[in-house]
């Protein structure tokens, strides 16, 4: 059976004492402390990769000149690229959005709203999927494989389905167990796209409802794009937890992955940083878009099918760079992000891995806001 998603980590409780002395808002960011399987990115990430698709939107002469005016009013807070490097090298934001404007705040709302709608049996039934708001941020495509006994990770891949396997059907009640991250994505497009045509762009004073806008909505949509390239998104092994089978618990991979390289509490890995940030420029250079659809549900199954090939990398990486000692877990971070393996027939790093999906978010975002764009103003002159 595929491995059961789970909500507590000790790094997680070590989040929580150290934001219990910096943060007044800890009631509110309580669940979040505990939290990791739905946050891809992290929220430094996703604040990062939401204003660079804005950047980069407007600095594209094709973009239409109405679409740069309302990005720049929608996110306040743009930098240029020398800006956003001291970012990534320099801030710490941890769980909540700090210091986050516009479409940068909205980005991470969908983890905000996943703390505030509590967890298990207990939690809030987001409509119309009638699941928690934490089964919208992934999809474990090992559900969906043809053979019912077969339908966990395999290391080679072997049980990944095709996508003629995935139905289009909410009804399936395959979708309760998988997460429903391409049904997510379709609705935040539909929204965004309503809300432009109806003229509410932004978050307006004497606005009603408030919080009905293109504003929120392609924020919303950014994130759930983002979640879609972080590849453990794409598994039910979303702790690589397959690679640790003699231990009761592995380590924490996924945060690994996420955000520890970026905005990690106990250390900031300065020269791994900097390194990371030379692979991220040239990723957003060089990455391109290759999903052959502009149909945001068949399009998010295609990056999920696509990332799930990073899965072998991440796990091997993390059996060599984790040793258990009677303290715990002993991380070799070095090792981790240069572990190299092969990814779509290319040997690279993780490190590498991580800039280019990164990269691919920032792609899929801004893909996704101007086909948004077009198709709210289609036929208008």
């Amino acid at each position: 059976m595929p491995i059961a998603r789970t909500d507590w980590t000790k790094r997680g409780a070590a989040r929580l004492r150290l934001n219990k002395l910096r943060n007044p808002i800890l009631p509110f960011v309580l669940a979040l402390s505990f939290s990791t399987s739905c946050f891809a990115w992290g929220t430094k990430e996703h604040i990062l990769l939401t204003r660079l698709a804005a950047e980069g939107l407007i600095a594209d002469p094709k973009t239409p000149q109405e679409m740069k005016d309302w990005l720049r009013k929608a996110a306040p807070d743009l930098r240029d690229l020398e800006g956003e490097k001291r970012f990534l090298l320099e801030a710490r934001i941890g769980v909540y959005p700090r210091g986050a404007d516009g479409l940068s705040f909205w980005s991470v709302v969908p983890d905000l709203n996943r703390a505030a709608d509590g967890q298990g049996d207990r939690a809030r039934m987001v409509r119309p999927f009638d699941v928690p708001e934490g089964s919208l941020h992934y999809i474990d495509l090992e559900f969906f494989y043809p053979i019912d006994a077969q339908r966990s990770y395999a290391d080679d891949l072997s049980h990944k389905p095709a996508f003629k396997d995935v139905p289009r059907d909410m009804g399936d009640p395959r979708w309760k167990r998988s997460g429903m991250l391409p049904f997510r994505v379709e609705q935040c497009y539909r929204d965004m796209v309503d809300q432009l045509r109806k003229g509410r762009l932004l978050d307006t004073p004497g606005q009603y409802p408030r919080d009905e806008h293109a504003q929120m909505w392609a924020g919303m949509l950014a994130h759930y794009a983002e979640d879609n390239t972080q590849p453990q998104h794409a598994t039910a092994d979303y702790m690589s937890a397959s690679y640790f089978k003699a231990l009761f618990r592995g380590p924490n991979v996924h945060l690994d992955v996420e955000s520890r390289l970026i905005d990690d509490e106990m250390d900031d890995f300065t020269g791994l940083r900097r390194e990371f940030w030379d692979e991220f420029a040239r990723a957003l250079q060089e990455v391109t878009d290759p999903v052959d659809t502009d149909d945001p549900w068949a399009a998010t199954v295609q990056v999920a099918l696509a990332s799930y090939d990073a899965l072998p990398l991440i796990g091997h990486a993390a059996a060599a760079a984790y040793s258990h000692e009677p303290e715990g877990w002993k991380f070799d971070a070095a090792a981790f992000y240069h572990f190299k393996g092969t990814y779509h027939g290319k040997e690279i790093t993780v490190m590498q891995m991580k800039a280019d999906q990164m990269a691919w978010a920032v792609k899929r975002v801004q893909r996704l806001w101007r086909k948004a764009w077009d198709d709210a103003h289609a036929g208008q002159h």
